[in-house]
């Protein structure tokens, strides 16, 4: 039924067209949620160069017309953060870091749990250093590190399941 249904909209549009009213089920519209933010993440057949990971969430979020459950779409980025693992990403530092975890407090979704893989000259942390991009500094009291935009790991050749062993 999921693999049925999970292309189906939550306003009755999609596909496939039903004959009779219907609502997808509850894993439906979950697995619809998960499908989609993996097929905007990914390069496939039909595109070539995949969303960012916030910006997919963004458009979830946003945009009414993908047909997502507005309250499942708020659940799934709970659950993943702004920045799911695994983002590459580009701070105000001019550091490169891969996300490491998302932050646990609902209130800082934007600012989660990175490694810093390069330094702000380009020259390779080792071992990366883990850093919560929520503490604060002590003197101006604003977050030390925020991030700018994600990036594409293959354009700087790197391969962020490296980061993760």
């Amino acid at each position: 039924l999921m693999a049925y249904e999970h292309h189906m909209k939550v306003d009755q549009t999609g596909y496939p067209r039903s004959t009779r009213s219907r609502q997808p089920t509850l894993f439906s519209r979950i697995v619809a949620v998960a499908d989609a933010f993996d097929a905007a993440t990914t390069k496939r057949s039909y595109q070539a160069e995949p969303w960012p990971p916030d910006r997919v969430l963004r458009e979830m979020r946003d945009n009414p017309e993908r047909g997502f459950d507005p309250l499942l779409v708020k659940a799934f980025i709970s659950m993943t953060g702004i920045y799911p693992v695994g983002t590459l990403v580009i701070l105000d530092t001019f550091e490169l870091a891969v996300v490491h975890a998302r932050n646990s407090d609902p209130q800082a979704l934007h600012q989660p749990v990175v490694r810093v893989i390069f330094d702000s000259m380009g020259i390779p942390v080792d071992p990366p250093r883990t850093v919560d991009l929520s503490a604060l500094d002590s003197a101006t009291g604003k977050p030390v590190r925020a991030i700018i935009k994600t990036t594409d790991p293959e354009r700087y050749g790197i391969h962020v399941g490296d980061y993760f062993v």
